[in-house]
C-alpha cells in the first residue's frame, strides 16, 4: 500500500505542476492542431494583400467601396433614430467594450494565475493596436468623405475596429467554447462571435467611417494575427509544460 502511494503521489504533484504550468486544464486547439493557426495566417496575410494592391492599383473592389460610401451614409440619416444609436453602439462595441474586456479579463485571469491566457489576452491585443497604427499609417488612405453622427480622421484601411473585434471576440469564443457542456451551445458561442464581428464590420461602413475594402482587410489582418500569435503562445506553454514534466 505504501508503494502505491509512493507511485501515485510523485504522479499527482507532477499534474499538479504542470496544470500550474499551463494555465489552463488541458491544451486548446492550436496547442493540437498549430496547422490550423497557420493556415489563418497564411489565408488572412494573403487576402490583406490582395485587397491592399486591389487599392494600389485602384482595382475594382473600389466601385463597391464608393457605391456603399455613397449609399449607406445617406440611408442611415433617413433612417428612423433607433437605427442611429444601434449604428452608433457598433463603433463602442468594437472598442470601448473591448477595452473594458480586456481589463477584466486580465484581472482576472491574473487571479486565477492563468498565465498562457493572459500572455494571449496581453499580446494579442496590444500587438493588434501596434499592427494597426503601423499599417494606416503607412498606407494612409483617407477615410470616406460622408462619414455620420462618429468623424474619426486618421487613415482608415484596413479597420482598427474590425482588427479588434476578430483578435478579442475570437479569443473569446476559442477560450469559452470548448468549456460549453454541449454542442448547440459551443455554436451559440461561435455564432455569437461571428456576428460581432459582422455587426460593428457593418456599422462601420453603414456610418461612413470605413470603406468596405477596409473592413475586409481589418478582418483578414485579425484573422493573420491571432492565427499567429495564439498558436505561438498555445505551443510555447505546451512545450514549457513538457519540459518541466520531465524534469520531475
Amino acid at each position: 500500500m505504501s508503494n502505491a502511494t509512493a507511485i501515485t503521489s510523485p504522479l499527482k504533484n507532477r499534474k499538479e505542476a504542470t496544470q500550474a504550468l499551463s494555465g489552463s486544464r488541458t491544451p486548446r486547439l492550436l496547442a493540437r492542431r498549430p496547422i490550423i493557426g497557420f493556415a489563418l495566417f497564411i489565408f488572412g496575410a494573403l487576402a490583406f494583400g490582395a485587397l491592399t494592391y486591389n487599392l494600389s492599383a485602384q482595382g475594382p473592389l473600389l466601385q463597391w467601396d464608393r457605391a456603399l460610401a455613397n449609399t449607406l451614409p445617406a440611408i442611415g440619416l433617413g433612417s428612423p433614430a433607433f437605427v442611429k444609436y444601434l449604428m452608433i453602439a457598433g463603433f463602442y462595441v468594437g472598442k470601448d467594450v473591448i477595452l473594458v474586456i480586456d481589463v477584466l479579463l486580465s484581472l482576472y485571469l491574473l487571479y486565477k494565475r492563468y498565465w498562457r491566457e493572459l500572455t494571449m489576452v496581453t499580446v494579442g491585443g496590444v500587438g493588434e493596436l501596434l499592427i494597426f497604427h503601423f499599417l494606416s499609417t503607412f498606407i494612409a488612405r483617407p477615410r470616406p468623405p460622408t462619414q455620420i453622427w462618429i468623424v474619426v480622421n486618421i487613415p482608415g484601411f484596413p479597420s482598427g475596429h474590425a482588427i479588434s473585434v476578430v483578435v478579442c471576440y475570437g479569443l473569446l469564443a476559442y477560450l469559452l467554447a470548448p468549456k460549453m457542456p454541449s454542442l448547440f451551445l459551443k455554436i451559440v458561442v461561435s455564432a455569437a462571435a461571428v456576428l460581432i464581428m459582422t455587426f460593428v464590420g457593418f456599422s462601420r461602413i453603414f456610418t461612413g467611417g470605413h470603406y468596405l475594402t477596409d473592413v475586409l482587410a481589418g478582418y483578414a489582418v485579425g484573422i493573420a494575427w491571432s492565427g499567429l500569435v495564439y498558436t505561438l503562445i498555445e505551443k510555447y506553454f505546451q512545450e514549457r509544460r513538457m519540459r518541466n514534466v520531465k524534469e520531475e
